[in-house]
């Protein structure tokens, strides 16, 4: 990589953070300013490990792809001349396929310059492939641009693997959701309710955003203990305890989007995932 002034890694990571979320603020003036330094302590990023979590059509010869990569999080990369019959581009741009990647630029959209394949693709199958575009969704609508998250890339990396031929389709997806939020900052208590008082496995609770988990009477209602208590261990919870743990993560996930559902979540349901 190349970087100036001097900064430590952690200084610059900071720093770029901080330079994204100015260029989105209301003050024009401001982010005008900074919007040079950012070019600068973005000019050159060389092989980067990454992931491509959506692609389409930039222009009649180019692609727009995001990626999520440790050091940088989610970027947006504009691969120029990708969409010509020569480029090899198109066969490597694909989802569950590690790259190693070099791109330069500045701003909300850099510039794809290389790109490698780090990693035989995994091979996702039919709702396993399904399972894995969702999480790709749940990456580019939650995780914001250029913020960095080592661990989060790990995990989504670990949970592609998973997903090739491990544990139930369902309870890897419900393991990534608990986790991403956790990443993001919106981690759930599955072990204690709101005051403190550890969850009744024979208890039905519902979920307050500022609080936790609320104890309900009503056996219909809310979430069964059991099944909180499951998702805060690490072992594959029944069926019937799978269900209301999907609806939760629904209501959980669907905080965070504002009311806009993700496209996935169609065809998901569908396959009872």
């Amino acid at each position: 990589m190349t970087f100036a002034l001097g900064l430590s890694k952690g200084e610059r990571d900071l720093f770029r953070g901080f330079l994204v979320r100015a260029s989105r603020s209301s003050a024009f003036p401001f982010s005008l300013f900074l919007f040079p330094f950012s070019l600068f302590l973005m000019s050159r990023i060389s092989d980067q490990p990454a992931f491509v979590l959506h692609r389409r059509q930039y222009s009649e010869s180019s692609l727009l792809v995001e990626a999520i990569t440790p050091e940088f999080g989610r970027v947006g990369l504009i691969a120029r001349g990708a969409r010509g019959s020569r480029s090899a581009l198109p066969a490597l741009l694909q989802p569950f396929q590690e790259l190693r990647l070099d791109f330069s630029g500045g701003g909300e959209l850099q510039r794809l310059t290389r790109a490698d394949a780090a990693a035989p693709a995994l091979a996702l199958r039919e709702e396993r492939a399904l399972a894995g575009l969702y999480c790709n969704e749940l990456l580019v609508r939650l995780v914001q641009r250029a913020d960095a998250n080592p661990p989060l890339y790990t995990r989504y990396r670990e949970t592609l693997v998973e997903l090739v031929d491990g544990p139930a389709v369902s309870w890897v997806l419900r393991c990534f959701e608990r986790d991403l939020l956790d990443a993001l900052g919106y981690a759930t208590d599955f072990a204690n309710d709101a005051r403190g008082v550890a969850l009744d496995p024979a208890g039905h609770y519902r979920f307050e955003p500022e609080n936790g988990f609320v104890g309900v009477r009503e056996t219909a209602a809310g979430y069964s203990g059991g099944a909180l208590l499951a998702m805060g261990g690490r072992s594959t919870p029944a069926p019937e305890q799978l269900r209301e743990l999907r609806r939760l993560f629904r209501e959980l996930i669907s905080q965070q989007l504002r009311g806009e559902p993700l496209r996935s979540w169609g065809l998901m349901r569908a396959l009872g995932r």
